[in-house]
């Protein structure tokens, strides 16, 4: 069995990273002037939100193991999260959307003309999607969401709320009666997170994703989202680590390199293996996701919580590997710092997905021992 990507899924990770070099204004020092709308229109014509879309509604029909190198090539370069909330959508809907929103929403999707902005968190409320206060009914939504990724930038919204006492995912127009945006004053501009505030919002008649299984959409949302957030965040760590390593070998101190010594050295390698581990547990989570396995749910939190861990953990200590000059702005690492946090805490940080992890690792030996007392 070959457990290595082929070169085509090698090939898309190179170009989206190499797409993404040709713009300087995504690394910019100040984060709030780290934006270019012509990304979105490169990657577009490069034709990567037409990926998931399924061959038999117009799109290319690859799976999330083939565009896992992509994923990590759109955290290395910082890319908008806007980006990947519309493949995290486009997956959803792939998998659960009616003919009707497929006919209707893929072919925007696929030709880059639509984005997809990703609604589910709560003041106060927790990452529990059960917890979810804001209301589906008489004709319109009413709640308020924070911290939407690239909310002023989505021509659409995914937003869960509370539906027949239970999660649902609908889709809201941005022009939609009722609906309105702040923008969110945040350690990262650059990821532009916004407040939804939602007062009777009106929907379409087909708003509902999945009205047979609304909960196996939802499950579905936080783990493939919690996986694509794992495959940025090793992207990010693996930038800085070579940034880091790049470093100690030019910067010379007392005669040599600041590699040579046994401290920087010892960092590096302590680095590079969590950061090989961290790819690992997210390349799972991919495969799980991709194959729909019985394991997918722990997979991805296993990822979302390790690789948020090491994510943040190898840009501190790049930054201190730079010595002083690591936390001036000019030098921008506080860029993938930045981004780094925002991503650990998106669809659960990593406290909750241990949790899950826990619960779904006892629920399991609990079936394991009931079978076997069974067999006895």
């Amino acid at each position: 069995m070959n457990f290595g990507f082929n070169e085509e899924q090698k090939s898309l990770g190179e170009t989206i990273a190499q797409l993404l070099g040709d713009f300087p204004a995504l690394l910019a020092p100040d984060p709030g002037e780290a934006q270019d709308p012509q990304v979105w229109i490169s990657l577009a014509e490069l034709g990567l939100f037409s990926l998931l879309v399924p061959e038999a509604d117009g799109g290319v029909g690859l799976s999330l193991v083939d565009i896992a190198l992509g994923v990590e090539a759109l955290g290395a370069g910082l890319a908008p999260p806007i980006v990947a909330s519309t493949l995290i959508a486009t997956d959803l809907i792939a998998q659960y959307g009616t003919a009707e929103q497929k006919a209707r929403l893929f072919p925007r999707i696929a030709s880059g003309d639509l984005k997809i902005g990703l609604a589910t968190l709560e003041a106060d409320q927790g990452y529990d999607p059960g917890q979810v206060r804001t209301l589906l009914g008489g004709g319109g939504v009413s709640g308020t969401k924070i911290l939407v990724p690239g909310g002023q930038d989505a021509d659409i919204f995914l937003v869960l709320v509370q539906s027949d006492k239970q999660p649902a995912l609908i889709l809201i127009q941005r022009e939609a009666r009722g609906l309105s945006l702040r923008p969110h004053a945040d350690i990262d501009p650059s990821s532009g997170l916004c407040e939804l505030i939602l007062e009777g919002a009106a929907i379409a008649d087909d708003a509902l994703i999945s009205h047979k299984a609304p909960g196996e959409a939802v499950e579905r949302l936080f783990d493939v989202a919690a996986t694509i957030y794992a495959g940025m965040e090793i992207g990010i760590a693996a930038r800085m680590l070579d940034t880091a390593v790049e470093y100690a070998k030019t910067r010379v101190q007392f005669g040599q390199p600041i590699g040579a010594f046994q401290a920087i050295k010892h960092g590096c390698a302590d680095m590079a293996v969590s950061v090989e581990a961290g790819r690992s547990a997210a390349y799972y989570a991919f495969w799980a996701a991709s194959e729909n396995v019985s394991d997918r749910a722990r997979a991805s939190s296993m990822a979302k919580a390790y690789c948020g861990e090491v994510s943040r953990d190898v840009c501190n200590h790049a930054i201190q590997i730079h010595g002083g000059m690591g936390f001036t702005w000019e030098l921008g690492l506080h860029r993938f710092l930045r981004r780094a946090k925002i991503l650990e805490h998106g669809f659960g940080n990593h406290a909750w997905h241990y949790e899950r992890v826990i619960t779904a690792t006892v629920a399991g030996g609990s079936r394991v021992a009931d079978v076997e007392r069974d067999a006895a």
